[in-house]
């Protein structure tokens, strides 16, 4: 009999004893069975429990680590948004900003958040809209589903900054993802490289071509200087020769004379002969001044006599500025600079022919003897730095320019006059190369000030002084 069964009896039947025989043995053994079977599903369906149990604590388990990944990769997510310096962002099939990275307000100076829902066509330089077109036709049917490609993007100043695009589209999810770079400084970085090769290159040319053209020139001035002394000579000969002549036998030569027109000769001989003198000798000055602003400049820095560069310049422009403005010079005595003399030959050659562009600027605007078309170039020492000015009676900077007077490519000069370097190369030059500084004064319809400052011991004194 179940045990259970026989607690059951012994509780009904009090201390009476249970009838076990008769018509009720095969109830009893019945229900002992009933109740024997139901143990036996009792405990199979604890069993069951206990491994569906078991099993829903792994599952659950498992979900926790797999919600605590995707936590864990959505925080890194949002982090390289919030950190990386890049454009980051993500758009819809139309191109549309769904997300954008803090990068864009570096970079741009556009508000992220502002940006959303905007198209990206709508920052796009209108000639790279075509590029941006192909190139997004082209990723969505490529089976690679990546796009490379540079495009000019609008900044909210009004610049336009060039931006390398790396590009991958979800055909899953229909949402392309972009990293951008900006290369602006990059490609005007490149763009310098380029002209130094070009000026380098025309360089060696013209120190050769000035090397050819030296040694005919000093010839052609010592025949000229022995001309002029033979011709004094003659003069004198002549002048000797007339004074014993007798009157008849000047009469009868008076005709040769006349035809030789010897008044005239004895006149005008020797004034050619100084004037085409002093044209060898300035040709002479202009080689002389080709040959050594051609010279390479040495890696390391040298001390150099800035004067003497200074000057230099002003030989080499002068065929620019003979027909603008009068250029005067006010050079204290220096010590030697150590510098790079190259590259401030470059600088000073650089402001010297904007300052002549300025002027002609003005002239065009305001014709007629009123103002002096003057260019002033000086050099001074002040507390362990010489100071160079370059002065000019131009147009002068309307204020809404200046700030961007040093960015690449950034000119108000028309189409072919400027390329937008001259003023990038003096400030690299000078306070990058050289450690020194550029500060610029200027007043619209007087003129504009350069004036750049160097440590004369070269960048390392001034750090060593700082």
């Amino acid at each position: 009999m179940h045990p259970l069964l026989k607690r059951q009896l012994k509780r009904a039947f009090r201390d009476a004893p249970v009838p076990c025989a008769g018509g009720l043995a095969p109830l009893f053994s019945t229900v002992s069975q009933a109740y024997r079977d139901f143990d036996v599903e009792r405990g199979m369906l604890e069993h069951a429990l206990a491994e569906t149990a078991k099993e829903l604590e792994e599952r659950h388990a498992a979900l926790l680590f797999d919600v605590a990944c995707r936590d864990r990769a959505e925080g890194e997510r949002d982090a390289f948004f919030r950190t990386s310096s890049d454009l980051l962002c993500i758009l819809d099939e139309r191109l549309r900003f769904c997300q954008l990275s803090p990068g864009w307000e570096h970079i741009l100076g556009r508000e992220p958040g502002l940006l959303t829902g905007t198209e990206a066509t709508e920052l796009i330089h209108p000639d790279d809209r075509p590029k941006l077109e192909v190139s997004t036709r082209a990723l969505k049917s490529a089976e690679r589903r990546i796009s490379n490609f540079e495009l000019r993007m609008a900044a909210l100043d009004g610049s336009w900054r060039w931006i390398s695009w790396g590009v991958s589209y979800d055909p899953a999810r229909h949402l392309i993802f972009a990293i951008g770079r900006d290369t602006t400084a990059e490609r005007a970085m490149a763009q310098d490289l380029a002209s130094a090769q070009k000026l380098e290159a025309v360089g060696h040319l013209a120190s050769g071509v000035a090397h050819e053209i030296n040694t005919p020139v000093q010839f052609i001035g010592d025949n000229l200087s022995f001309v002029a002394e033979s011709m004094k000579d003659v003069m004198g000969y002549l002048a000797a020769v007339d004074a014993l002549l007798t009157p008849e036998q000047r009469t009868r030569l008076a005709e040769a004379a006349r035809k030789a027109d010897l008044d005239y000769v004895r006149e005008e001989v020797p004034r050619s002969l100084s004037e085409s003198k002093d044209g060898v000798r300035r040709v002479a000055e202009l080689v002389r001044a080709l040959k050594e602003f051609a010279h390479p400049d040495k890696p390391e820095m040298q001390p150099t006599d800035l004067n003497r560069a200074i000057e230099r310049s002003l030989v080499l422009a002068r065929g620019e500025l003979k027909h603008i403005a009068k250029v005067v010079t006010h050079l204290s005595p220096l010590p030697p600079v150590t510098c790079h003399v190259g590259g401030l030959s470059q600088v000073i050659l650089n402001l010297v022919i904007n300052a002549a562009h300025a002027i002609e600027e003005r002239a065009v605007k305001e014709p007629g003897p009123g103002w002096e078309r003057l260019i002033t170039v000086s050099t001074e020492t002040a507390g362990g730095e010489v100071c160079i000015e370059v002065r000019d009676t131009g147009c002068g900077i309307p204020d809404a320019v200046k700030p961007r007077i040093f960015e690449p490519f950034f000119t108000t000069k028309p189409m072919g006059k400027g390329s937008g370097q001259g003023l990038p190369l003096v400030r690299n030059v000078i306070t990058l190369t050289h450690g020194g500084k550029v500060e610029v004064d200027s007043t619209v319809g007087v003129g504009t000030t350069f004036r750049l400052r160097l440590p004369i011991g070269g960048p390392g004194a001034r750090k060593v002084a700082a």
